[in-house]
């Protein structure tokens, strides 16, 4: 009679000690699958720039166009005053002139003092001449040799840099350029990278003034893109590099992709203590179709594709 009683408070006891953990498989489950959003942008981005005061002449591509790295962009030709800059500095050239002619001067003042200082030790070996004097001569030449040196070192200083120069401006206008010669009429801006045309500024018209600097197109690798997110100071221990997620589209009809952790900030973006802390976690999302776009919204699964 009193087995029964000992057997129903056993099975009691047992009910109550599996409650804890049936309650914790769902918050386990929970835990394993964070859904977070972010944006999808470019793994890399590149704006050349115009190197000149410039007159747009034609713009040679349009937004989504591919391109291969030194592909024209579009063409065109500097303002009249910027010209006549550049024309003035390839007619100066390397300016030296006034160093070479000072260095020959030197050299002669040289000459001058090595022959002083020979009479001077002759004077001084024979004892008709002091060796101070002498020695005073030996000074100046040094010096002179001194001053000899520097200029020649500040002549081949502005003569490499000038050939410097014209490596750049046949760089620019894709030619060879030479000192004194008529600049060509027309240059090209090429794209940097090989990838797609993301933005054309709305002013980069035909006869459009641009300021040396500006940056009317840009151009981005979009394959594979790039997915940031913030993930909260929680959770972020269970994420790693390497890891798999996957990643929502609402603008393509929730299609999903496959993407991998690539890298995990180490520090939080706020380190305010009154604030939660949260770190940048960046997903590579392969884009071989160029259906993912910058700027679309993503949702990411952490926790489902591992």
């Amino acid at each position: 009679m009193k087995q029964a009683p000992t057997r129903l408070r056993l099975a009691l006891c047992a009910c109550l000690l599996a409650l804890p953990l049936l309650s914790a498989q769902p918050a386990a489950a929970e835990q394993q699958n964070t859904i977070l959003s972010g944006k999808v942008i470019t793994t890399v981005t590149r704006t050349p720039v115009l190197p000149f005061d410039a007159i747009i002449e034609t713009v040679l591509v349009n937004p989504g166009d591919q391109v291969k790295a030194g592909d024209p962009l579009l063409r065109y030709r500097l303002r009249p005053e910027a010209a006549r800059a550049l024309q003035k500095e390839l007619a100066i050239g390397a300016n030296t002139e006034e160093l070479k002619s000072q260095a020959l001067t030197l050299q002669s003042e040289l000459a001058n003092a090595n022959a002083e200082r020979n009479k001077a030790r002759q004077l001084a070996a024979s004892g008709l001449g002091s060796q101070a004097a002498a020695s005073r001569l030996d000074a100046n030449a040094a010096s002179l040799q001194q001053r000899i040196a520097l200029t020649r070192e500040s002549v081949q200083k502005a003569e490499d840099n000038f050939a410097l120069r014209l490596k750049e401006l046949s760089f620019y206008f894709g030619q060879e350029v030479q000192r004194g010669q008529a600049l060509p009429e027309m240059l090209v801006l090429t794209s940097p990278i090989d990838g797609h045309v993301l933005t054309v500024a709305s002013n980069t018209k035909t006869e459009a003034l641009m300021p040396a600097g500006t940056a009317p197109i840009s151009v981005g690798d979009l394959d594979p893109m790039l997915i940031q997110v913030q993930v909260y100071e929680a959770e972020i221990s269970r994420i790693h590099v390497g890891d798999s997620a996957d990643v929502e589209i609402p603008s393509l009809e929730g299609k999903v992709f496959s993407a991998k952790v690539t890298q995990i900030a180490w520090a939080s973006n706020d380190m305010n203590v009154a604030q939660p802390s949260f770190y940048a976690v960046d997903l590579s999302v392969p884009n071989p179709d160029m259906e993912l776009k910058p700027g679309f919204k993503a949702i990411v699964h952490f926790g489902k594709g591992k």
